[in-house]
C-alpha cells in the first residue's frame, strides 16, 4: 500500500486484527527487518509497518532528513490506514521517530515502546560514527552536522557499508550462522534503489536528534528496552530515556545486541506483547 505526504511516496503494509500497532524501523533498514515480529504481533494486533523515507519502497527524496518529518510521515501512514490511535514501537532511529511522535502527536498514541535508541547523541555515538567513517569511507559525523559530505560518494562501496553496519548490529555468531539470510537482506536493499545519499540523509537525522528537553511531555505508558551487549547504542542511553520519560519502565535484555529483535525474537516479542496487553487503547 502507498500514500503520499509532501510529494514523498510512503510505502506501508497492514496485517492482522486488533488494537493497532505501528512499527518504525531504524537507520538504513526497511520494514523487512520486522519480519520476525510481524507474524507474532499480527496474532493480537492490527500491525502497520512502514518504510521510512529513503528506504524500501518509499520515496527517496534528496536529504538531509529530520526525525520530525519522518514522524509526520508515520502519522500520514496512520491516516491512510484509517487509524486514529495506535501503539507505537520504534527501534534505533525508529525509536527517535517514535519519541517525536509521542511528543508532538500524543493524542494519536496508545502505549510506547522504545528499543535500542537514544534521546541525544553523546561522545560515544560520535566516536562510533567516526569509526564507521574510517572503516567505510563515509563522511565524518562532523561534516554531516555541518551540512556537507566532504567525500566522493560515488567511491563508497555499498556492500562494505552494509557489512560494517551488520557487524555493529548483530553478534559474530549470528552473522556466521545466518549468512544466507543476510545476503537476502542486502540483495533486497540493493534492489530497492536506496543509495548512499539516502542512507546519509537518515544519518543526518539521527545525529541531529535531541529530544531530551521535551521527553517530560510524554504521557503514554512507555517501555524502554535495551540489550546489554548493544555496542551501537549502549545501554546507558536507555537509562537516560527511562529517567526523562515520566513513569517509563526500563528492561535490560541480558546478552542482547542492537539487533535483539532478530537474534532474540521470541523474548523480544513476548516482552512487547505483554506490555501492550497491560496498556490497552
Amino acid at each position: 500500500m502507498f500514500t503520499e505526504r509532501g510529494g514523498v511516496l510512503l510505502h506501508y503494509e497492514v496485517r492482522g486484527q486488533g488494537e493497532p500497532l505501528l512499527l518504525i524501523m531504524g537507520l538504513g533498514a526497511d520494514m523487512h527487518f520486522w519480519e520476525f515480529q510481524i507474524p507474532a504481533f499480527a496474532e493480537r494486533h492490527k500491525v502497520v509497518a512502514l518504510d521510512n523515507r529513503g528506504m524500501g519502497q518509499s520515496g527517496k527524496p534528496k536529504g538531509p532528513y529530520t526525525v520530525q518529518e519522518m514522524a509526520d510521515d508515520a502519522v500520514a501512514v496512520l491516516d491512510a490506514a484509517g487509524i486514529q490511535r495506535a501503539h507505537v514501537l520504534g527501534l534505533s532511529m525508529g525509536g527517535m521517530i517514535a519519541q517525536d511522535f509521542a511528543i508532538r502527536h500524543g493524542d494519536r498514541l496508545g502505549a510506547l515502546v522504545l528499543a535500542a535508541t537514544y534521546a541525544r547523541p553523546d561522545r560515544g555515538i560520535e566516536q562510533t560514527s567516526q569509526e564507521a567513517a574510517k572503516q567505510t569511507g563515509l563522511p565524518s559525523p562532523m561534516s554531516l552536522l555541518k551540512g556537507g559530505a566532504g567525500v566522493d560518494l560515488a567511491q563508497i562501496d555499498v556492500k562494505q557499508v552494509f557489512r560494517f553496519m551488520m557487524s555493529m548490529v548483530l553478534s559474530p555468531e549470528f552473522i556466521a550462522r545466518e549468512r544466507e539470510w543476510l545476503r537476502g537482506v542486502m540483495q533486497r536493499a540493493l534492489e530497492s534503489g536506496a543509495s548512499i545519499d539516502n542512507f546519509l540523509a537518515q544519518v543526518s537525522a539521527v545525529m541531529h536528534h535531541d529530544s531530551a528537553a521535551e521527553l517530560a511531555k510524554v504521557r503514554a505508558p512507555t517501555l524502554v528496552l535495551t540489550g546489554t551487549h548493544d555496542v551501537l547504542v549502549p545501554p546507558h542511553h536507555s537509562d537516560e530515556l527511562a529517567r526523562l520519560i515520566p513513569g517509563a519502565r526500563l528492561e535490560r535484555i541480558e546478552g542482547g545486541t542492537h539487533g535483539f529483535n532478530i537474534e532474540m525474537k521470541e523474548r523480544f516479542n513476548k516482552i512487547v506483547l505483554d506490555f501492550l496487553a497491560e496498556h490497552p487503547l
